[in-house]
Formats: structure tokens, sequence, C-alpha cells
């Protein structure tokens, strides 16, 4: 069995490494070499050299596997990228309606590529009747899936997913019949989702569709719930994974018994259970380890478990090698391998002795439930950092106080809907009988979360080496000679203190000082914020095409430079990419006051869950409808009114920041003759910064406002976008009158430091 280990694991680690290293011709020679190597080396016939001689023809094999898969999938459709090509395709998911498109998933072929995954955006409406299992033909233009919003993305390739392609006429749907895996697995998942939608109340459906399907849609889009969840470190349990297919195979052989006929059906679930819930490589993984634990019974073969992870993903890759950048899938491979490495010696070392009765049944599960939390974060905590900014400090006290609930939660679920197809009584009962366990666990999250430093963030700069230094600590105590019980106690107590120190050096530094200006990178929007010692002020907090919300990376910049709430949020205007993160940041950290232009209103789409937001978390509305000024500490900030003048549209509260000596003006998004009529109007003068309005466009920050206002430095916050900013024009007049010119898009989070 280890043989295959090491086979399996060599082929993985090959992939792996062509996956992150620099594209180019080096994988067929790479693997000829390996392959000569390896060969080499059978000749020489000694037994210690077989693991050798395994992994290299293994990592050959895995560098021609993913050539191989290049040259028939992510070069075809580098072929066609910016093209407009005849297509025929089959349906692959229900489509989702949007506003002004629909968006839908297709096996796509053309007259120069194989069949491939695509996401199709469709324009013409011809899809809102579309089922899994039909076909479409047509016209469409097609663009290679290896970008996103201007910038390389992973992400759709480790899903299989090849094309985009959009159409706004010429598409026709046909409607097939006849039964499709694929189709069965789609349709069964939708009426799973509208079960849910039916019997589950509102305030705990996407709860349970994410925990079902990993339907996260519903989740995302409830910003108390995804920040619950989040920040207490428990968002593992809706992504479809180990856990849930332990949980199905538990209810059954609890209804069934631990038996063969059981063991046969579990598996038969198991893989139903992927294909209805979209066949995550997390998922797959998990499927194939509890597949080869329910067969070593049934042939008389012991089950290994390392042999039978680095099996899973050597199968998963030898289908998709493109699957090893999935954050899924290397957070699930993570988490499983800290579980198999340390939780049985933590489980131990944690296990009470001397307890008795029901004292040690709660002990043993506390520490049960303990050495799995640890176990399951020791690799896959560098994973979180790299990929969300974020360690989740207290997740392994939130586990311990809700995964008791999950199966009650996710087994409660699927009995619910299970018997609600016969008995629909019975099974809306039992559903508002769940929810009750489910609105637990979101409390108890939503308590951690509220728990300062529950999760650290590493747009503190010292957050980084801290965790290097830890790991360092701890795997120092591992290889150590010394094999007391406390040897852990000096790299934990030396990892706190660090800890501690880095948290207050980050607290005094932005309270240092004047001051501090900074533009965050969110893209195409913006977001500033303002620091003077205590005191913090947000101006604006919006983005679009991005894959990330300008609130979370608003809240958690703030929360990594030691600020523990906002007194003052201005909103320029309500515009998406200004104010479509504002729900997000209240959710991850207390806003006082939000300060919005007068003429506000229903209209406007944000304006309502704003309010709400706001009178929830007992925030004050302020509607600036005349100039004035407010103090936040030391802050000074002059309000300006919008006025008549320039596109209605674009009319915006604007103000002029001060810190000390230093001022900063912030126009939002008005138009050269409102920065006109702003100047008519007042004396703005002497101003050191500038922040760029409308993210350069060529309407803005006309020859007047760039000549008047004294300033020598601008800041334009800006990201990919189809209208071409910043414009040439903009940028010839910031250059004409002497600016030095700041990009987010091209320097990332541009901080000033005010002396």
């Amino acid at each position: 069995m280890r043989r295959l280990a090491w086979a399996a694991g060599a082929f993985s680690a090959a992939i792996i490494a062509a996956n992150y290293l620099p594209a180019g011709g080096w994988l067929l020679p790479s693997a000829a070499v390996l392959l000569l190597f390896g060969l080499a080396l059978a000749t020489l016939r000694r037994r210690w050299l077989r693991a050798a001689v395994i992994s290299c023809i293994a990592a050959a094999l895995g560098l021609g596997c993913f050539a191989l898969h290049a040259q028939t999938h992510t070069i075809p459709a580098k072929s066609i990228d910016k093209e407009t090509r005849f297509f025929t395709a089959t349906v692959m998911e229900y489509p989702v309606v949007h506003e002004g498109y629909i968006r839908v998933e297709l096996r796509v072929r053309t007259d120069v590529t194989p069949p491939l995954r695509c996401i199709f955006y469709d324009r013409s409406g011809a899809t809102a009747d579309a089922e899994p299992g039909d076909r479409l033909s047509g016209e469409a233009r097609f663009t290679a899936a290896d970008t996103r919003y201007g910038r390389s993305y992973s992400a759709y390739h480790a899903q299989d997913i090849y094309l985009q392609a959009n159409a706004s006429e010429g598409v026709t749907l046909e409607k097939t019949s006849g039964f499709r895996l694929s189709a069965f697995a789609a349709k069964m998942n939708r009426a799973l989702t509208d079960q849910v939608a039916q019997l589950f109340p509102e305030d705990v459906s996407g709860f349970f569709l994410a925990l079902m399907l990993g339907e996260k849609g519903e989740l995302y889009r409830d910003d108390a719930m995804y920040t619950a969840l989040n920040r207490s470190g428990i968002m593992h349990i809706v992504a479809v994974s180990g856990m849930h297919v332990a949980f199905l195979v538990g209810l059954l052989q609890l209804l069934l018994g631990n038996n063969r006929r059981s063991a046969l059906l579990g598996i038969t679930l198991v893989w139903l259970f992927v294909a209805v819930t979209g066949g995550s490589p997390s998922a797959v993984r998990a499927a194939f380890m509890q597949t080869t634990l329910l067969l070593a019974p049934i042939l008389r073969r012991e089950n290994d478990p390392p042999t039978s992870l680095f099996t899973a993903l050597a199968v998963l890759l030898l289908f998709n090698p493109r699957a090893a950048a999935s954050v899924s899938l290397q957070l699930s491979f993570a988490s499983v391998s800290g579980l198999l490495l340390f939780s049985r010696h933590l489980f131990e070392a944690l296990h009470p002795r001397r307890a008795q009765g029901l004292l040690r049944i709660l002990l043993s599960y506390l520490a049960g439930n303990a050495a799995a939390s640890f176990s399951a974060l020791v690799f896959a905590i560098p994973l979180i950092a790299i990929y969300f900014n974020s360690i989740p400090l207290l997740s392994p006290l939130t586990n311990i106080l809700v995964l008791w609930c999950v199966p009650i939660c996710f087994g409660g679920a699927y009995l619910a809907c299970g018997i609600s197809f016969l008995l629909p009584w019975l099974g809306s009962a039992l559903a508002l009988l769940v929810s009750w366990p489910a609105r637990y666990l979101l409390a108890a999250a939503g308590l951690i979360a509220k728990i300062p430093f529950a999760s650290l963030y590493l747009s503190d700069r010292l957050m980084p080496y801290w965790l290097a230094l830890t790991y360092i600590l701890l795997l120092s105590a591992l290889i150590g000679k010394r094999r007391r019980r406390g040897r852990w106690l000096v790299p934990a107590l030396v990892s706190l203190l660090t800890l501690c120190i880095a948290l207050l050096a980050a607290r005094v530094y932005y309270a240092s000082g004047t001051g501090f200006i900074t533009a965050l990178d969110v893209g195409q929007g913006q977001s500033l914020a303002v620091f003077s010692g205590d005191s913090t002020v947000v101006v604006d907090c919006g983005n679009i095409n991005s894959t990330e919300n300008a609130g979370e990376i608003t809240g958690d910049f703030l929360l990594g430079c030691g600020r523990r709430r906002v007194d003052v949020l201005l909103l320029t205007h309500l515009h998406t990419d200004h104010a479509d993160g504002v729900l997000r940041l209240m959710e991850l950290i207390p806003v006082r006051c939000i300060l919005m232009p007068p003429d506000v209103g229903e209209e406007d789409s944000l304006y309502g869950p704003i309010c709400a937001s706001a009178d929830r978390h007992g925030t004050t509305l302020v509607y600036v409808s005349e100039d004035g000024v407010l103090e936040a500490g030391t802050i000074r900030m002059e309000l300006y009114a919008p006025g008549e003048a320039g596109r209605a549209d674009k009319r915006c509260l604007t103000t002029k920041i001060s810190l000390g000596d230093y001022d900063m003006l912030v126009t939002g998004d008005i138009d050269a003759a409102a920065e006109r009529e702003l100047l008519s109007g007042h004396e703005i003068e002497d101003v050191e910064l500038l922040i760029v309005g409308h993210h350069g466009s060529r309407y803005s920050s006309c020859r007047e406002l760039l000549s008047s206002i004294g300033a020598d430095t601008a800041i334009i916050s800006v990201g990919y976008n189809s209208y071409g900013h910043p414009t040439e024009e903009t940028l010839e007049r910031l250059d004409t009158y002497g600016y030095t010119v700041y990009r987010t898009d091209l320097d990332g989070r541009i901080e000033i430091r005010v002396a």
C-alpha cells in the first residue's frame, strides 16, 4: 500500500509544481529526464532505491499528464480567446437570472475546440427556460477563463471551466428528453434547493442551503451570517467535505446498522451526494477516502489513511490537473493531513484519565474536539492566512461550542426534506424543529465573532513574522530531544508574548504622529481610511468588477491596524462602487455615524439596506444638506453639500479632511461643472492631497480645480474597468499641473503618514 502512496504522492507533487512554476516548454523535457533517471535507478536493483524509482517515474507521468491536459484544454481555449465563433453546447446547470443577463454553465464545442466547460452570459433571454441536458447553438464571443477583472484567475480552471462566452442574439435553445446522469444530479440539486427554501424559515434557509448542498450564494448575501461564520472560524462547516460525508454515512448506519449492505449503500449514497452538490474537489476527496474506508472490511484489506489520501489526490489531478489550484482542495487536504498526523497524539495528551461517569464523557468530548480542531489547523492556517488574509484565532473554541449540533442540523435537514415529499406537514414540523439548533449555532458564532481578536488580520505587517516565528518554535519543540509533557509550554508562551507585542506595536504605530491617510486597493471603487490618535474616519466603501468585497478589505485593514471602531463613515454618494461594502464593514467593526447626501432615497438600491443595518447596529445617520464642519478627535472635516451644477446622478457630498496642517480633498464622482461650482462658492486652497474625482474620468479633475487648490500629490482609486479610467486626458492634465500621481491599480494600497 505504501508504494501506492509514494507513486500517488510524487505524481501529485509534480502536477502541483507544474501549476505554480512559470509556464514554458520545460514540462516534457523534465518528464523525460525524470523517467530516464528512474529507469536508471531501477537497473541498480537495490531495494532501498524502490521508493526513489517509483517517485521519479510517477513524477514524470504527472508532468506528462499536465502537458497533455494543456494541449487538450487550456491551449484550445486560448486559441479562440476574444473571437466570435459558432458553437453547439449542452446545458450543464440551471440558469441563474440576473438583471440584464442570464448566466448558465455549458459544455461547449466549436469548430476548433473539443468539448469544454464554459460560463455563458446570455443577453438574448433564450436560455431563461433552459434545463440541464438541453441543447444550445448560435454565435458567441469567447474569452479564455484564465483571467477575471483583468487579473490572473485560477479558480475557473480548478473547477474544470476553460471558457467564458457572451451572446446577445442568435441563440437557439433545443429541448431534449432522456436520462443523463449529470442532468439528473442538477435536477436533484434544484429540487432540494426549492424544498429548503419552502421548508425552512428565512433567517436560516441560507445556512441550510450551504450546509446541505454547498450553495453559498444566499449566505454570502447575508453579511451578518457570513461575517459571524468567517470571523469565528467555522466557515468549514458549510464547505462540503469529509465531515458531511461522514455525517451521511453515520446517519445511514444509524438507520440500517453497520453491515455490508449499509456499506455498499453508503458508497452509492456518498457519490450521489457528491454529484448533487456539484462535485467540488474537497467533496470528491472525502468520497474517495470514505469509499476506501467502507470497502476495506468487505475486501478484507486494511485501510491505510495516508495511502487513501494521496491516491484520492492523484485521481483528482489525473482528471483535472488544474484542480491543484483549488483553495477548497488545498484546505481539505491540509486539514486531513493534520488530523492524520496529530489528532491521535494530541487526544492522548488531553484525554482525562482519572475522571469517571458523565464528567469523563464531557471531558473526552472536549479533548477530542480540541484535538481535532488544533490538528486540522496545523497545516491549514498558513493557507488561510495567504488566501483570506486572516487567522481565525478562536476557531477551536467555536468548534467546541457548535460542532455537536452540526450533525443534528445536517441529518435533520435531509430527513425533513425527504419526509416532506411524502408527508409535507411532518417535514415542515421537523424543519421548524431543526431550525433551532441552527439558530443556536449562528448565535454562538456571532458572539464569538464579536470578541476582540477573534481573528487576526495580516494587514498588520508584523503578523506574517509572528506566524512564521510560531511555526519555527512549534517545529523545534516537535523535533527536539526533550520529550517532557511541558515541552510545548515555552513555545506557546513565547508565541503569545510576541503576538501581544505585535498587536500593541500596530496600535501604537497608527496612533502616533499627526495621522495617516490610506487609499485602499478595492479595485474599481473607492475606500479611504483616515487615522489620528484613536479617531478613525472612512470615506466611501465600495467596489465593482472585483472578487473581493470592499467592506471586508476595509474592515480587515482597520482591525489589523488596531482600530476598534469607525467614528465617521462619509459616503459621497450611494453608487455601488462607493457604497456596496458598507453592510459588510458594519458587521466587522462598529460605525458610530454615517454621513450621506440629502437627496438619497428609495431609488438608491443600497439606501434601504444601509438604513436597516444602521438601525440594527445603533449607527446614527446624518444627511448633509448644507455646508458645515465636523470634528472626530483631531480629524477636521469641512463638508460641502451637493450643488446644483453638473449631472444629477453625479451630485456628491464632497469634503476637505485636515490632519493638522495637512489637507486632503475628496470630490467623489462630481464632474467639471460641479467642480467649478464648488470652487466658486468656497475658498479651497493649500490642499496637499487630491483624491482624483470619478476614478480618473475625463469629465472630472478640471483645469480650474487642479490649478487652484495647490495640491502636489494625487491618488487615483481605480481598478479593472471598461470605461478607460483613468483616461490619458486626465493623466496629462495632472502631469501639466505638476502632480505626483499614485494609482491603486498599479501601486496597491497607498499610505501617507502625516508627521
